[in-house]
């Protein structure tokens, strides 16, 4: 969020730092997905590039801040995220929250759902 000169750290900004590597856990994901319905696992149709490109062009509108703030604030919409990631975690007998588990809760915000959709 910060090096984007915004304020506050909101869920688009968690699934970039999801989705920024290949081997990362959004891009793994991806490669997993079921895109035929039936239970078969397909070869990697949704392109992960594609994905990060709707993320970025969600992060762009934005609002900025020139200069760029020290520090960026957790956004209420990020902070419900990591709720929503916690009590997953916690109803699945976990006592730390994992990547996987934030990257369900993050398609409970519908910016960042949307783009992940695109």
């Amino acid at each position: 969020a910060r090096d984007n000169g915004h304020a506050l750290a909101e869920p688009i900004h968690l699934a970039a730092a999801l989705f920024a590597n290949d081997d990362g856990i959004g891009s793994r994901a991806i490669s997993k997905t079921d895109t035929t319905g039936g239970g078969v696992v397909s070869q990697n149709i949704v392109d992960v590039r594609q994905v990060r490109q709707a993320i970025q062009r969600v992060i762009l509108k934005k609002p900025t801040q020139s200069p760029p703030p020290h520090e960026a604030s957790i956004g209420s919409g990020l902070q419900k995220v990591i709720q929503r990631a916690t009590s997953a975690a916690k109803a699945n007998g976990d006592s730390l929250v994992a990547l996987d588990h934030l990257l369900i809760a993050i398609y409970d915000d519908k910016p960042t759902k949307d783009a992940l959709e695109g």
